[in-house]
């Protein structure tokens, strides 16, 4: 039996602190940071911030990999 994944792409930062464990405030202090791209991790729909679900996870393992 082949596993079906769903994309999510871009969601609220709630959604990520539920799923990830990652809080508003984290996230921010990593945008304001410059650690996350505009228009590719986050980016501002009708005023409010939302998160690329997917590349903030292959972000993630490019930082582990460095890591390593």
């Amino acid at each position: 039996m082949k596993a079906t994944y769903i994309k999510l792409g871009w969601v609220y930062p709630k959604v990520l602190e539920e799923l990830k464990g990652l809080t508003y405030h984290n996230l921010q202090k990593r945008r304001l940071a410059g650690k996350l791209q505009e228009g590719i991790h986050w980016k501002k729909v009708h005023g409010v911030i939302m998160y690329h679900y997917e590349r903030l996870d292959e972000l993630f393992e490019e930082l582990d990999g460095e890591a390593a």
